[in-house]
């Protein structure tokens, strides 16, 4: 997301690696529960809480990583919209995926411009706002129409996109501490489950030995 929003192309496969490693990451942890509890070994289950307070204390280094590095972020994010915005204002085919970013922003979130649709004639080349900064016309008229009486009219979106992206990707941040506060608490119920049984079984065998 904030690549995205930073005007650059976005592949995905970072991402999906990500998510891969993520994955066999957990089914190799579950594993350890898993064989601990159905061959009854306190040593796999103390691998697997082990694991577990690892997993959580990695959670937290992010997390508080991630609350340091805000401003700093938020700082780079600021100048990459402004430098993207300069290159969507060119005529030059190569930056024609700023242009195709920027309409994308503008039309999604319901903005125009970085602070405002004053951007656009703030500086050379000096332009009119672009018509993804119009809201949307369900009319039968064709867009250079539409286009024109939005501009005439002054019809476009007054407010800049800069304080929705920064919104937009404070939502989703949020979204992930509330899943990750959530998740550490299943992880610390698993620690302590897996710690009971292994103190369980541990107890039942000397139990046996002794009978």
């Amino acid at each position: 997301m904030l690549q995205g929003f930073a005007g650059m192309e976005t592949t995905g496969h970072e991402t999906d690696a990500v998510l891969i490693a993520i994955g066999v990451l957990i089914i190799i942890v579950a594993a350890f529960g898993c064989f601990g509890a159905w061959k009854e070994s306190p040593k796999l289950l103390y691998i697997f809480a082990g694991c577990l307070i690892i997993i959580i204390l990695l959670e937290l280094s992010v997390g508080i990583a991630a609350a340091a590095l805000r401003p700093q972020i938020e700082g780079t994010m600021k100048t990459q919209l402004r430098a993207s915005f300069i290159k969507n204002k060119s005529t030059r085919e190569e930056d024609s995926v700023y242009r195709e970013f920027w309409d994308r922003v503008q039309s999604s979130l319901e903005c125009c411009g970085v602070t405002g649709p004053e951007n656009y004639g703030a500086s050379e080349p000096r332009l009119k706002p672009s018509f993804s900064c119009c809201p949307p016309d369900n009319s039968d008229e064709v867009d250079e129409i539409k286009r024109s009486d939005c501009l005439s009219m002054e019809k476009y979106y007054k407010e800049g996109c800069e304080d929705k992206v920064l919104s937009t990707v404070h939502s989703a941040g949020l979204s992930v501490i509330v899943c990750g506060i959530l998740f550490c608490f299943l992880e610390i119920a698993g620690i302590v489950l897996a710690l009971w049984l292994a103190h369980s079984i541990k107890t039942e065998g000397k139990g046996r030995e002794t009978a």
